[in-house]
């Protein structure tokens, strides 16, 4: 199970989201820092103790975070997302404050959702995702005639796994639908960027980001 302190952070993270106001980065309820990832390039950090990741992010990006939390064992973190690249010229004396800048495609935006869960007792990566992502396989039908035996149903089929490398986790993978997964010693972490044709392009930031992710848990 995911531990209490994380479970209380998801009511004050809700608190926050619900306060009035324009700010796009709610005041955070736990504590959250971002220096010891060593972004660069001018990146900003986004780590939060409580669910145990942290990763970097372009510094245009501004986002709204929300959380929820679908049952003991899984928490998810939703961010929308804005891309604002916009710089403010050089003030010129005796005169107004110029207007910024942006670049054009400003204000795209689309939205990531990080969902958390505990590892339990899985050995490794496949196993949980046997366990845990894999289709149930259909009931047998019933059989017109006692005398005759259902058929056995096959195995459920493994999900196919490919392998990346993804912060310090200890295991990762992108799997069939385009979504990322990573095994830590206690818990298990999906990546899911949903944007598309017009919107921000979560992937292309976010997949050469992967390397600054640390993982605490």
């Amino acid at each position: 199970m995911i531990p209490t302190r994380r479970i209380l952070a998801i009511a004050l993270f809700a608190l926050v989201a619900c306060q009035p106001g324009t700010n796009t980065h709610p005041v955070p309820s736990v504590v959250q820092i971002g220096a010891d990832l060593h972004c660069t390039g001018g990146d900003h950090g986004f780590e939060d103790t409580q669910v145990g990741w942290g990763f970097c992010y372009p510094a245009t990006w501004k986002y709204n975070e929300r959380a929820q939390s679908i049952s003991p064992t899984e928490l998810d973190l939703t961010f929308d997302i804005t891309d604002i690249p916009c710089a403010s010229p050089s003030p010129v004396a005796g005169k107004a404050s110029p207007r910024p800048v942006c670049s054009p495609g400003a204000g795209l935006f689309a939205f990531m959702i990080i969902s958390t869960y505990s590892r339990g007792n899985f050995a490794n990566l496949a196993a949980w995702v046997q366990a845990n992502l894999t289709p149930p396989q259909p009931s047998p039908s019933p059989q017109p005639s006692p005398q005759v035996s259902p058929s056995p149903l096959p195995s459920p089929t493994p999900m196919t796994l490919v392998p990346i490398d993804w912060g310090n986790s200890t295991e990762a993978a992108l799997l069939p639908d385009g979504r990322r997964i990573a095994l830590t010693p206690h818990q298990v972490v999906i990546l899911d960027l949903r944007s598309g044709q017009g919107l921000l392009d979560l992937e292309t930031q976010m997949s050469k980001r992967l390397r600054t992710w640390k993982f605490v848990y």
